[in-house]
């Protein structure tokens, strides 16, 4: 059953006539409503990176770069609108899996890693995420990366799949690969776990060519210190910054999978200083 949000006259009639002067009764009532209307808090989601040896984690101290810059420091948390927000709780490599693992089964292999605590566990007021990078043979992705939620170590959790070999894009940079497939699963893997469809990084926002002007779906993010001149792998474009891309609120809704909705939001680094962007948005963790 639904409930009305008191109005403050509703609450002013339920209020004690007895509580002193008029003064001390709109103090009360004025905290009163200040509490119905609190803001909630966003829900928390701990992201945890994982490199399997010897699989392009050579390039883990750069995407720990790219990571500090996309969850400490961009407006990606923005586009929950206060519902969730990612913190960054760092990388860790661990021994490739004996044969071949496929992407499914990443959440069992991982189990025993966190239990032992070669992967910190995730603290208690958190979702933890974690955001596995690999590629052929040791991982087997029959994508560019995949997204899912499930339970790792008991705890509900989400998986984030990162395809780094073979390219994914025809650049030569397995790096260029890594950063914008992050972002993807990432994002997508979150919205699952808020019940959303997870696809708001797909149709024109995953460059599907069929969708109109895909390739303006790919942008740079530049934090101090990113790359420039970054090869896009599509119709040779190029940006600076760290290669991601933008996303579609439209395309959490079910059924939308694969359509070409417009990508409404492009993130983008913090400006030096600014206000309730980054890091800073929400405290500390």
């Amino acid at each position: 059953m639904s409930r009305r949000r008191p109005t403050a006259r509703r609450l002013a009639r339920l209020w004690p006539a007895r509580v002193g002067s008029a003064r001390a009764r709109l103090l009360g009532l004025a905290l009163l409503l200040a509490g119905c209307g609190a803001a909630k808090r966003p829900a928390t989601f701990g992201v945890y990176a994982v490199w399997l040896e010897g699989h392009g984690d050579e390039d883990r101290a750069e995407l720990d770069r790219f990571l500090t810059c996309l969850i400490d420091g961009s407006t990606l948390n923005a586009f929950w609108d206060g519902e969730a927000r990612l913190v960054r709780r760092g990388s860790w490599t661990l021994p490739a899996p004996d044969g071949a693992l496929d992407w499914s089964d990443a959440a069992a292999w991982l189990t025993p890693h966190v239990a032992a605590g070669r992967v910190p566990a995730p603290r208690a007021d958190e979702t933890p995420v974690y955001l596995v990078f690999g590629g052929s043979p040791a991982l087997k992705v029959g994508a560019c990366g995949r997204n899912a939620a499930g339970e790792v170590a008991g705890r509900r959790a989400g998986l984030a799949i990162v395809r780094n070999r073979p390219l994914c894009w025809p650049t030569g940079d397995r790096v260029r690969t890594e950063t914008q497939i992050a972002t993807h699963e990432l994002v997508e893997a979150v919205d699952r776990l808020l019940g959303y469809e997870g696809c708001a990084g797909g149709g024109a926002c995953r460059g599907k060519p069929v969708c109109p002007s895909f390739c303006e779906t790919f942008v740079g993010l530049a934090c101090p210190g990113a790359p420039t001149g970054t090869w896009t792998g599509c119709e040779g474009g190029r940006v600076d910054g760290w290669v991601i891309q933008r996303f579609s609120h439209a395309s959490r809704a079910p059924g939308t999978c694969g359509q070409c909705a417009t990508c409404d939001f492009t993130p983008r680094a913090c400006a030096p200083g600014e206000a309730g962007c980054g890091a800073a948005a929400w405290g500390e963790p």
